[in-house]
């Protein structure tokens, strides 16, 4: 991930928390429901931040691990009462299969073009066979850093369009199964559901 990035979260854990934790109170939680309702057991939520997304799975009934690249935003979700881990996303610490369901809500959105195939395929990798993965980025055409209007620090962002989410999911043995958009302002939220296929061999 950016070091950039992990920079601003290190720094501004925090505030970014505050920003956001009413996330899913003014926004659709249709995602949520689906992903609940297709999914059962043990998930890792990858790009976990501060933990509000973890704990709202928790309180769904789920074993939950959180796994960010923010010692900050670790110390967070920890302070919640989760199991947080510091990890790398393009090389996630756990074993093949270790996982019933992941979930990375807006949190791929900040590698690299160039690197996105090495952290899905590491998200299959730790993925059950028939498991769910919920998938949410954000619909553009760019990457680039950018600073928040409140806050004059970059982070890096990488945007898609709904068709290369498609093909990268399908590239690395996903099937998608729940699709949904919503667009609060300026932003455009694309969010998959998918399960983990086998892959055809030869």
């Amino acid at each position: 991930m950016d070091q950039q990035t992990i920079k601003y979260y290190n720094e501004l854990a925090k505030i970014y928390d505050d920003e956001t934790k009413d996330f899913w109170e003014r926004f659709p939680t249709t995602i949520i429901d689906a992903f609940v309702g297709l999914t059962n057991g043990k998930i890792l939520d990858v790009g976990s931040g501060s933990g509000a997304d973890g704990l709202i799975l928790q309180r769904r009934g789920f074993e939950v691990i959180c796994l960010d690249a923010s010692k900050s935003m670790v110390a967070l979700s920890s302070q919640k009462g989760l199991v947080s881990i510091e990890g790398d996303f393009n090389e996630l610490p756990f074993s093949d299969g270790s996982f019933d369901g992941i979930w990375a809500y807006t949190s791929l959105l900040h590698i690299k073009k160039a690197e996105i195939g090495v952290a899905i395929g590491e998200i299959r990798r730790v993925l059950k066979a028939g498991g769910s993965f919920c998938f949410g980025m954000i619909e553009g055409d760019k990457e680039e850093y950018r600073e928040s209007s409140e806050i004059k620090m970059p982070r890096f962002f990488s945007f898609y369009k709904k068709e290369e989410l498609e093909t990268i999911l399908t590239q690395f043995g996903f099937q998608i199964i729940y699709f949904e958009q919503f667009q609060p302002k300026s932003k455009n939220y694309l969010n998959f559901i998918c399960q983990k296929r086998q892959m055809a061999v030869g």
